[in-house]
């Protein structure tokens, strides 16, 4: 059986990485899970999978008590954990689904090693690091399969012989696809957290709504398929995930009912595509209407970031990364309003200059600088205040 390390194994895509491996039991071999801050679940995960040998924990109070009560598992933590884990499984599969900034440095640890399979579900680790990452791909012959609708739809629409001329990258537009810059300005808060296709995170959810979470995809597909010719186009079905167009102008794309789950099993037994029970098929029944228009740039603010990204040095990047994921912990918290969240992220990605950042550490000092700028700089403002 192919051995898998599955990081983030308490969050949504772990969640549904698990449901895969009870249907198919006999193809995989968990053999180690990161978890962070959700000890219950990481203890239902360990009881359940017996073939759990190595955990990588955020918690380091808890590891004492953790190793007591499951004496026949290692738990490590830090920057070194992640390095004995995949020196100790070299020929592990590794699935990174951790959020944030967080998910970075095993991303680039796990490429340190040869002939790594990563199943990248942490967009931040390409944003902030794609030319790093490209490298490491490279000088490690590594494989790196993007866990993402869109990405893995691109992905499914290649075509050896033929250079691309043109990237189309769906988005639904979140719960405010209809709504202008000012009507964002009245509305119940609340109502990010939902979305209308999409069974995600809250954290996603509300990147998907601010249109955070396409700017970040941009800036993957310029990295992940080496060009910059990338059309987003607002499209609220969701059942288009992304497509192609060639120099004839054809365009091939692919179509499924929204699911990670497909994601997933597309690259874990990639190139076979298996059949399984959780797969819902489209139902043409009823008419099934699609609608595409081109993104407004004017109104998505968002995609104008990504643009400054791919023409800029990456600490632009990295500014967008963490200023975003620092202002959405404001959102949530009360302390700032939705409409807020990427004039905020324009405002300190502009205070960011322009420099190359070649290593995690370079990436890391920006990354906790800016935080803690932002959070000084609201520490004692009045939601909703300019």
């Amino acid at each position: 059986m192919q051995e898998l390390i599955l990081l983030g194994a308490s969050g949504n895509i772990g969640e549904q990485t698990l449901s895969l491996l009870r249907e198919s039991p006999g193809s995989f071999k968990l053999i180690a899970v990161g978890a962070g801050q959700n000890l219950v679940a990481l203890k239902k995960i360990l009881l359940e999978f017996s073939s759990i040998k190595f955990v990588i924990t955020q918690q380091e109070a808890e590891v004492n008590s953790l190793a007591t009560q499951f004496p026949q598992i290692t738990f490590l933590t830090g920057e070194d954990g992640y390095r004995n884990l995949f020196d100790h499984f070299p020929n592990a599969y590794v699935i990174n689904a951790i959020s944030g900034f967080a998910g970075l440095f095993p991303t680039l640890a796990a490429l340190a090693t040869k002939n790594r399979v990563l199943l990248l579900a942490n967009k931040e680790s390409l944003v902030m690091a794609g030319h790093q990452i490209n490298d490491l791909l490279t000088a490690n012959n590594g494989t790196l399969y993007p866990i993402d609708s869109e990405h893995c739809a691109i992905f499914q629409c290649l075509e050896a012989n033929n250079p691309i001329k043109q990237i189309i990258l769906t988005a639904s537009g979140g719960m405010f696809a209809n709504l202008s810059l000012e009507q964002l300005e009245e509305i119940n808060d609340q109502e990010a957290f939902n979305h209308p296709n999409w069974n995600m995170g809250a954290k996603i959810t509300i990147d998907s709504s601010t249109m955070m979470n396409k700017a970040f995809e941009v800036v993957e597909a310029y990295h992940l398929f080496k060009t910059d010719q990338i059309l987003t186009v607002i499209h609220p079905e969701s059942i288009l995930h992304s497509a192609i167009q060639y120099h004839d102008n054809t365009i091939i794309g692919q179509m499924s009912v929204p699911s990670m789950l497909q994601v997933l099993s597309y690259f874990l037994f990639y190139p076979v595509r298996q059949n399984s029970r959780l797969f819902e098929p489209l139902n043409f029944d009823n008419l099934l209407t699609l609608s595409f228009q081109k993104a407004d740039y004017q109104r998505w603010k968002a995609l104008q970031l990504a643009q400054e990204c791919l023409t800029e040095n990456n600490s632009k990047a990295v500014a967008m990364v963490s200023a975003n994921e620092t202002l959405r912990e404001l959102f949530i918290n009360k302390q700032l309003r939705f409409y807020q969240i990427v004039n905020y992220v324009e405002y300190f990605m502009a205070q960011t200059p322009g420099k190359k950042l070649t290593n995690y550490k370079q990436i890391k000092e920006l990354n906790d600088k800016i935080r803690i700028m932002i959070e000084a700089y609201f520490k004692n403002r009045v939601p909703g205040s300019n």
